[in-house]
């Protein structure tokens, strides 16, 4: 069972002042809850955060305390928070038989355990407000997030109560620039958004470099080479992709059947590169979802490279993240011999779940290309 981890806490009080920024499908994001084919309430070690428990505790019903008594303390020593004891199925102790939530029907929503009422919701603050979304290992967000859009599309309410340093300027500006790239006025293809995202964020790199460091007079670049650096030439190699599934099976693995897709992947890669082709053909009419995905994970992760000044891994997560997603879609489209909409989703949430959920096993992804 992997616990939910830092990037799934949020704090319960909502910062109202300054603008919010959310995707156009936001609005539209509701939890299909007993529906959910795969329930955020079963294999997820669920935090209780101390607001709410002090709650449960203040009751004095019975049915509150049952619930302190299936709520395991927090252990400051070992770094753990107050979380539900899962039973031997790994289910909260509280989803019953219809996957309903107890706590739900029995106290309301506004007294359910903070990340219970937010994901998959997440938040980001900033220095005039804050960014909202929905996360990817949710299937009904999947299902916004993957569907067309032609350009970045916003919904902005409020306004900055306080202006964002160079820093934080300079980061937005280089995003807009990404989601240009990524959406251009002209198309071309995948692969060559790839590359273009790359060597756009080494210069963005670069730049945001000298914000940090500046130095008088103007900086001298080395010449160009003849032929561009080609990410998405060393990604889809056979020693970069063997490299990479066998770096994800060594990491921290939340449910078995994502061991054993990763298994049944590196064994076909070769296979797997040489059919590339054939997919991105018979998948032309939907591959725009592989835009929205690298969207999705530049809006997410970009702008946390505020807290450590590096660029290139955020963005190259981006690439790797969605890439990956796409060798999965063509392993199940060999195998089945089509890709569903449904599978697509499917894909999604797992890679979301095995690796966005997990902060070790993001800054593995991450650091994966630009490792000594």
């Amino acid at each position: 069972t992997a616990p939910v981890s830092a990037i799934m806490r949020q704090t319960r009080e909502v910062i109202r002042m300054g603008y919010i920024r959310r995707p156009s499908y936001y609005k539209d994001f509701r939890c299909i809850a007993s529906d959910c084919t795969e329930n955020c309430c079963i294999g997820w070690e669920i935090d209780v955060d101390e607001d709410t428990l002090a709650y449960y505790k203040s009751i004095g019903s019975d049915f509150s305390r049952r619930l302190c008594a299936a709520i395991a303390p927090a252990d400051e020593q070992a770094g753990e928070n107050a979380h539900f004891i899962l039973d031997e199925r790994e289910r909260c102790p509280f989803l019953n038989d219809k996957n309903l939530c107890e706590v739900y029907l029995n106290l309301g929503e506004e007294h359910m355990a903070q990340i219970c009422t937010d994901h998959p919701r997440y938040y980001e603050w900033f220095a005039g407000g804050r960014e909202d979304g929905v996360g990817l290992c949710c299937e009904a967000a999947a299902e916004l997030i993957l569907r067309r859009r032609d350009r970045p599309e916003w919904d902005v309410t409020g306004e900055a109560d306080e202006e964002p340093d160079e820093f934080e300027q300079a980061l937005f500006a280089m995003r807009d620039r990404l989601f240009a790239i990524i959406k251009p006025e002209t198309p071309v293809s995948f692969d060559e958004k790839l590359d273009r995202l790359y060597l756009a964020c080494c210069e963005m790199q670069n730049e945001y470099d000298d914000l940090l460091f500046p130095v008088e007079g103007d900086a001298e670049y080395a010449d160009e080479e003849d032929e561009p650096f080609r990410w998405s030439a060393m990604f889809w190699s056979e020693a970069c992709l063997k490299a990479l599934t066998e770096r994800l099976m060594s990491l921290e693995i939340n449910k078995d059947d994502w061991r054993g897709l990763l298994a049944d992947v590196h064994a076909r890669i070769p296979e797997l590169l040489a059919r590339r082709a054939d997919f991105l053909a018979a998948y032309a009419d939907r591959l725009y979802e592989y835009d929205e995905l690298l969207e999705y994970f530049v809006y997410r992760h970009f702008m946390k490279a505020l807290g450590d000044d590096v660029l290139i891994e955020k963005v190259q997560f981006a690439l790797i993240c969605t890439c990956f997603i796409q060798l999965l879609g063509i392993y199940r489209w060999l195998t089945d011999g089509r890709l569903t909409h449904w599978e697509q989703i499917c894909l999604c949430k797992a890679c979301s779940r095995e690796i966005e959920y997990n902060e070790d096993n993001v800054e593995a992804v991450s650091r994966f290309l630009t490792m000594d």
